[in-house]
C-alpha cells in the first residue's frame, strides 16, 4: 500500500475516502495498522456533528483503536518493550505528560499541548492526518500511549479494552466497589454490559442491571455476562424492586450510563444506600431541574462525576481481557468496514429494525 487510506468527515452525516500520505518517523514514533475499532454512542454524537470537539474542520472518526505496529522510528525509551508486529491498543489520549492535570494522572485534564490531541477529533490539516481510528493507519507520535495486546486475544475481542476499562475506573477506582458489596448499573448498552466483568472481579457481591422494554435482549445478555438480576424500569418499580434484592439496605454504589437522559440520576439518590455513592458518566447534554438534594443529604451519599478512564484502568482492562476468564466476546454484536460507518451508526442508536446491538466494531474494509 503506497498510501494510508481515511474516512474523513467533511460535514455532519457525511464522510468522504481520502488517501494520505505516511508520515516520516522521528524517534519514539509509531505507524499503528489499524485492525479494528470501537464504536460508541460519542462517535454517535461525532457522527451527528454535535460533539464538543468538532470544529468544523475534516477529521477522521474513531478513538478505541487496535492494530499492529507496521514501522517505527529509531526506538526511545518508553517504546522499548514494543516491536514491529506487535498488536497493540492506542490510548484516545495524547498528553504532554507536564502539566498538572498529566501530574495528577488526569489524561483528559491535559492542557500543555498545543492542540488538544484526542483520536477522532484532531483535523486531518494537522499533519500527519491520522489522528483516527476509521482509516488503514494511525499515527502514535513519541509522546503517545501504547498498550501491547497479547497475541491470544484477537483484535476484535481488543477492542472491549476501553468499555472494559471504564468499569475499573467508575466502579473500583471512583465507586469504591469493595468484595461484597452491592451495585446497581443504571442502562444495559456496551459500557454497562461491559463493567459487570471488573466489577465482578474486584468481589461485588450483587450486580443489578436495569433497562426498557426495548433493552430486553441487552437485560438478556446482562444475565448471561454475570449479572446476578436485571430490572426493566418500564415493568417493574425500580424502587420496590431494589428494596427487594438488597433487603431494603439499597445499592452500595449505583453507576449511571445512560446517555442524555436526567431521571436515572434521580432514580439512583432513591435506590443508594445510606453513606452510598453514585457515579455519573452518561453525558446528559442538558441540565437537571428539581434536583432532589435533601435526600441526597439525608441518605449522606455521594455522587461522582466521572469522564474517561485512566491509565491503570486500561492496563487491567487489557489484563482482564487475556485472562480468558470471562466472555467478553459475547458482547459483540456487529463488525462493519469503515466504509459502512453510516450503516454502523444506525445500527447502534437502534434504528434498523430488527438489529440487536451492543458491542460494534469498525474494521478497514479489506479486514
Amino acid at each position: 500500500m503506497s498510501k494510508a487510506v481515511g474516512l474523513v468527515q467533511v460535514d455532519a452525516r457525511r464522510c468522504e475516502l481520502q488517501e494520505f500520505d505516511f508520515p516520516v518517523l522521528t524517534e519514539g514514533a509509531v505507524l499503528v495498522r489499524v485492525e479494528a475499532n470501537g464504536l460508541c454512542a460519542s462517535d454517535i454524537d461525532a457522527y451527528n456533528g454535535i460533539d464538543s470537539y468538532w470544529d468544523g474542520r475534516p477529521r477522521i472518526l474513531g478513538h478505541e483503536i487496535v492494530g499492529v505496529i507496521e514501522d517505527m522510528g529509531p526506538k526511545s525509551k518508553p517504546r522499548d518493550v514494543f516491536n514491529i508486529g506487535d498488536r497493540v491498543a492506542v490510548n484516545p489520549f495524547v498528553v504532554c505528560g507536564v502539566c498538572d492535570a498529566c501530574l495528577r494522572g488526569d489524561q483528559q485534564g491535559c492542557n500543555g499541548t498545543r492542540v488538544r490531541l484526542r483520536y477522532g477529533a484532531v483535523p486531518t490539516e494537522v499533519e500527519p492526518s491520522l489522528w483516527g481510528g476509521y482509516a488503514t493507519h494511525v499515527y502514535v507520535p513519541p509522546n503517545g500511549i501504547l498498550y501491547k495486546v497479547p497475541e491470544r486475544v484477537s483484535a476484535l475481542d481488543a477492542t472491549l479494552w476501553n468499555p472494559i476499562s471504564g468499569g475499573y475506573e467508575w466502579g473500583v477506582v471512583q465507586g469504591g466497589i469493595e468484595p461484597g458489596h452491592k451495585v446497581l448499573i443504571l442502562g444495559p448498552g456496551q459500557r454497562g454490559l461491559a463493567a459487570t466483568f471488573p466489577i465482578r472481579q474486584a468481589g461485588a457481591s450483587q450486580i443489578v442491571v436495569t433497562g426498557l422494554d426495548r433493552d430486553s435482549f441487552k437485560l438478556d445478555l446482562a444475565l448471561e455476562v454475570g449479572a446476578d438480576a436485571v430490572i426493566n424500569v418500564e415493568k417493574e418499580n425500580l424502587v420496590e424492586r431494589a428494596n427487594e434484592l438488597t433487603g431494603g439496605t439499597g445499592f452500595d454504589v449505583v453507576i449511571d450510563t445512560t446517555p442524555h437522559a436526567t431521571k436515572p440520576i434521580v432514580d439512583a439518590i432513591d435506590v443508594v444506600s445510606r453513606n452510598g455513592t453514585i457515579v455519573v458518566i452518561g453525558l446528559k447534554n442538558r441540565n437537571l431541574d428539581g434536583f432532589p438534594i435533601d435526600r441526597l443529604l439525608y441518605k449522606r451519599a455521594r455522587i461522582q462525576g466521572w469522564v474517561g478512564q485512566s491509565h491503570d484502568s486500561y492496563l487491567r482492562a487489557i489484563d482482564l481481557i487475556a485472562s480468558g476468564q470471562y466472555p467478553v466476546h459475547k458482547l459483540r454484536t456487529h463488525v462493519f468496514g469503515f466504509d459502512q460507518l453510516d450503516k454502523a451508526v444506525n445500527v447502534l442508536s437502534g434504528d434498523v429494525p430488527g438489529e440487536k446491538a451492543v458491542n460494534v466494531v469498525l474494521a478497514p474494509p479489506a479486514a
